[in-house]
């Protein structure tokens, strides 16, 4: 008697095999049709200048140098939503003009004293202040409403949540930019993810595996809890938030005693492949802090230096602080045209960045083909923008302080 359940279940998994092999062919042609030095800036996220209108700093092979990834400051941060609707779109419109990947715009929009849109979205408290004062249920609406503003204002990853629970070798460089407890950073982290990702914007989980009271501007952290401090302090909350599946993950500049002690975390393949990937079990995209820090520099790893032990090490995403970044990018080629394995990681970074722009509809497939998305509705974001904005507002009346916005934020 033939076994129709079987037959279906065959049908199914072959049919998905299919899709996947299709959709990863896309990827590796779009990846093809762009000329190596574009394919490889992919893996940048980089400042960008001014905040009206963009255009590339910087060229190689006389054509316009584009990052994979634009990180705004505050100084990017226009008087208005309308003005800075007008300025990430103009990223999208040079970049079509100029026949070049689509980047995406990100921002550190953690809360609190990490606000670079203070002045233009709904409040948004700290993650201390919002974990001591709101439930969980109550952190979704209000990560949710600031999803949507960031979301219509062209800004697609956001590098929040900060997972690290607040402890007495951390408590004085985070201060309120952690959730506290290490239940609480379970709980409000993957809360925080989930509401960024449901309504388009990519969550960066952070920094991973951990910091000290040590600014890693101007100098290294060293980490000396045990093993098992280090997992009950630290790694337990990176574990739990994990599995509301975050875009990014980015390592911090950390050195740790336990385990590759000379080398800081975001330059350690035990850090990323080992506890990160293999044993966490993660597979989303793995981003660098600032490869730019002074702190790195003088402790021997310089920023030609720190790019390549990063790319060996698994990372996907290079973050510079600087504007500049032509560079580096002749390093990693120079060291892919001789090293057919380390060719072979950038690949492997690349795919995983188009499909992290394919999930966030930059990029999506036409034809058979990936093609750069259709350029957004400035007037429909505007309306989009101040229709979250009022709900964000209404939500922290009601939660802060009897509603108070004049009340620090």
């Amino acid at each position: 008697m033939v076994n129709k359940s079987g037959i279906l279940k065959c049908f199914f998994a072959v049919a998905v095999l299919f899709l996947s092999n299709a959709a990863a062919d896309d990827i590796d042609n779009y990846l093809a049709s762009l000329s190596e030095a574009d394919a490889a800036a992919q893996m940048f996220l980089v400042n960008i200048e001014g905040n009206s209108s963009y255009s590339a700093v910087e060229e190689i092979d006389e054509s316009p140098l584009v990052p994979g990834g634009c990180i705004l400051f505050s100084f990017n941060i226009a008087p208005s939503a309308e003005q800075i609707i007008s300025y990430t779109s103009s990223v999208a419109s040079y970049c079509k003009k100029n026949n070049k990947p689509v980047p995406y715009i990100a921002i550190d929009q953690e809360g609190g004293l990490v606000n670079r849109l203070r002045d233009i979205t709904s409040p948004l408290p700290s993650e201390s202040r919002l974990a001591a004062r709101v439930s969980p249920s109550s952190a979704a609406e209000i990560y949710s409403a600031q999803a949507r503003q960031l979301r219509a204002l062209g800004i697609t990853m956001n590098l929040a949540p900060v997972a690290e629970p607040s402890v007495e070798s951390n408590k004085d460089f985070l201060g309120t930019r952690s959730f506290g407890s290490v239940a609480n950073a379970c709980v409000y982290s993957f809360v925080a993810i989930s509401a960024y990702e449901k309504n388009g914007v990519g969550s960066v989980l952070k920094h991973f595996p951990g910091n000290t009271n040590t600014d890693p501007h101007t100098g290294l952290p060293f980490i000396e809890l045990s093993l098992k401090e280090l997992k009950e302090n630290f790694i337990v909350p990176f574990a739990f938030a994990l599995e509301s599946s975050p875009s990014a993950v980015l390592m911090s500049h950390a050195v740790t005693k336990v385990a590759d002690s000379k080398t800081p975390a975001c330059l350690s393949e035990y850090w990323t492949r080992e506890v990160l990937q293999k044993q966490l079990g993660y597979g989303g995209l793995i981003i660098s802090d600032d490869i730019f820090m002074k702190a790195l520099a003088d402790n021997g790893f310089p920023p030609e230096k720190a790019v390549l032990m990063a790319v060996r090490a698994g990372v996907d995403v290079i973050m510079l602080s600087e504007k500049k970044f032509a560079d580096v990018v002749s390093i990693l080629l120079s060291y892919a045209h001789a090293d057919k394995s380390f060719s072979e990681s950038l690949k492997k970074s690349q795919r995983k960045i188009i499909e992290f722009k394919l999930s966030k509809g930059i990029l999506k497939r036409q034809n058979g083909k990936i093609v750069s998305a259709q350029a957004v509705d400035s007037e429909q974001s505007v309306r989009d923008f101040y229709s979250a904005k009022k709900e964000g507002d209404e939500l922290y009346r009601q939660l802060f302080l009897n509603g108070d916005l004049n009340e620090k934020k």
